[in-house]
């Protein structure tokens, strides 16, 4: 009788580690799942920051091109130690003189254009050293050199030149408080996303700890039913061994 009982006992035992065993498989993959998550969500936020990164710069680039065009300056003309692009910029800003300077005095549309070929470079002596040829429209036209020492071409380039300096620092201080403005969003953002992160991630933490929780508590079940196993194993055995006939031996 004690034998039957110990052997039922065995078998409910058996049932009951193959119960525990898939239910450990099964919150083994789910923890394992879980993790999976986790690390994607992590590469998630990761590439959002460098997206919000990106925009900002891209922010900054694109108001450094437009605070430069619309002080006439091109694309170089923030850059004060670009003198080619100063010198373009320059150029650029007689063009929109029309027929007065700054200052408002008229000036003639034709030493515009040559004070614009100086500038540029597009200009030669002649041969016998008495005529400038200037490269003008496409087209070259020679003019008097002593005509063209004595003239005012250097003070319209001055002009000019001082005009693109201003209107670079002014350039630069609309760019620098632009900048300060998208720093101060990307931080914002930052802020914001961050937050955001840390309440998905403590929430992914928490169910992953419980998954983890479960998974462990089956194993401990599952460790006790196997040891507990064992021990009706040995009862079995030495029961077997109790009922074996001895045959007249002692």
């Amino acid at each position: 009788m004690a034998f039957l009982l110990l052997l039922h006992q065995k078998m409910r035992l058996q049932r009951k580690q193959n119960q525990l065993t898939l239910k450990q498989l099964r919150y083994t993959s789910l923890v394992e799942r879980m993790q999976k998550k986790v690390d994607k969500r992590e590469k998630y936020y990761a590439k959002l920051e460098k997206q919000l990164e990106r925009q900002a710069n891209c922010y900054k680039n694109s108001a450094n091109m437009f605070f430069s065009q619309q002080m006439g300056l091109g694309c170089n003309g923030v850059n004060l130690n670009n003198m080619y692009g100063s010198s373009m910029a320059a150029i650029q800003m007689l063009g929109q003189w029309g027929d007065k300077d700054p200052m408002g005095n008229p000036v003639k549309a034709e030493d515009i254009q040559i004070a614009q070929a100086m500038m540029a470079g597009q200009y030669q002596l002649s041969k016998d050293g008495k005529s400038y040829i200037f490269n003008i429209n496409g087209s070259e036209q020679t003019y008097d050199k002593d005509a063209i020492e004595k003239g005012n071409y250097q003070k319209i380039m001055q002009m000019a030149q001082s005009q693109v300096t201003q209107m670079q620092t002014y350039a630069t201080q609309c760019k620098s408080n632009y900048e300060n403005n998208v720093s101060i969003w990307l931080e914002a953002q930052q802020e914001q996303l961050e937050a955001q992160k840390e309440w998905e991630m403590d929430m992914l933490a928490e169910e992953q700890a419980d998954l983890e929780a479960e998974k462990t508590s089956v194993e401990t079940q599952l460790e006790l039913i196997k040891q507990e196993k064992q021990n009706i194993e040995g009862m079995l055995g030495q029961a077997i061994q109790d009922a074996a006939p001895k045959f007249g031996l002692a």
